[in-house]
């Protein structure tokens, strides 16, 4: 997952959304932008930069907007019978969703949970969403247990696990989304897990991000939000870790009792991370060819 923490400058431009969904920031004197949605939770010393800042929506330009349209064209396919639909021949929902700029990225705000609405980088190179410890908290996440690992600028850091019920771009929403909890962002980063359902396009010189959904999930290319190569990844990163740790066993001498002990207790809780994916999988009906 890409480092982002050099975007969050004091200068961080702020979203258009609906006044009903107003999120308010401000800067601290360390230089950490924080983001609440009410104003109460603002230090009194920074309210009036909150208000003034306060993303509103009073610009239609700022407001996201969608039309139907048939998917991007195809192969032809056999034509349904009388009566019977299919998937790929129903008009799809095209949304055109305003980004702002937040230094070299871009800034978007999604509604989690149905409920808080939370600001994200877009990065449609991370494998997986990224949510922000402070929101996590709000929406009060029940973690998974497991832990993943993810490459930074700075160095691989370990992040908890969990699965967000839903994830609500201006109304181009996908359910039971793959996420992690970041303990150092005060923004998230929206990646693949979100990105998998749609065919997606950037317009950077326009700010516009275009998305229209492509079915993967129904034709059962993706699973659980994660195609069969971010699957694939999972386990094996997960089986990387579990040798390394054995082949550490292996050259810990057995004087060494406690250290012993403590690359156990280590290999008990890998074991156990193990058996959490493997139930994720079959809540998501991985084929077992995706698992290795």
């Amino acid at each position: 997952m890409r480092n982002f923490l050099g975007i969050l400058a004091v200068g961080l431009v702020a979203v258009g959304l609906p006044a009903s969904a107003e999120i308010y920031r401000w800067t601290d004197a360390d230089g950490r932008v924080h983001f609440t949605q009410e104003l109460s939770q603002v230090p009194a010393a920074h309210r009036e930069e909150a208000v003034r800042r306060n993303i509103e929506s009073e610009d239609p330009g700022g407001v996201s907007t969608y039309s139907t349209q048939s998917a991007p064209s195809a192969p032809a396919a056999r034509a349904p019978r009388a009566g019977q639909a299919t998937a790929a021949s129903r008009p799809k929902r095209m949304h055109r969703i305003r980004v702002e700029r937040a230094g070299t990225g871009m800034l978007v705000a999604a509604r989690i949970n149905n409920g808080l609405m939370v600001p994200f980088l877009v990065d449609t190179g991370a494998s997986d969403v990224s949510i922000p410890r402070w929101a996590a908290e709000r929406l009060d996440l029940q973690r998974s247990g497991r832990t993943r690992q993810y490459q930074t600028a700075n160095g691989i850091i370990e992040e908890p696990v969990v699965m967000l019920d839903s994830v609500d771009l201006a109304g181009a929403r996908v359910d039971d989304v793959p996420a992690s909890i970041s303990s150092t962002m005060q923004v998230g980063l929206l990646g693949l897990s979100y990105f998998n359902h749609f065919t997606y396009h950037v317009d950077a010189a326009q700010g516009i991000l275009t998305l229209v959904p492509n079915d993967l999930e129904e034709s059962g290319s993706i699973r659980g939000g994660r195609s069969q190569a971010q699957w694939r990844s999972e386990y094996r990163g997960l089986n990387w870790r579990r040798e390394q740790l054995a082949a550490e066993v292996e050259r810990t001498s057995t004087n060494q009792s406690s250290k012993r002990r403590a690359l156990g207790a280590q290999q008990r809780e890998l074991d156990r991370q193990l058996e959490i994916l493997e139930a994720e999988a079959d809540q998501a009906r991985v084929p077992m060819a995706w698992r290795d």
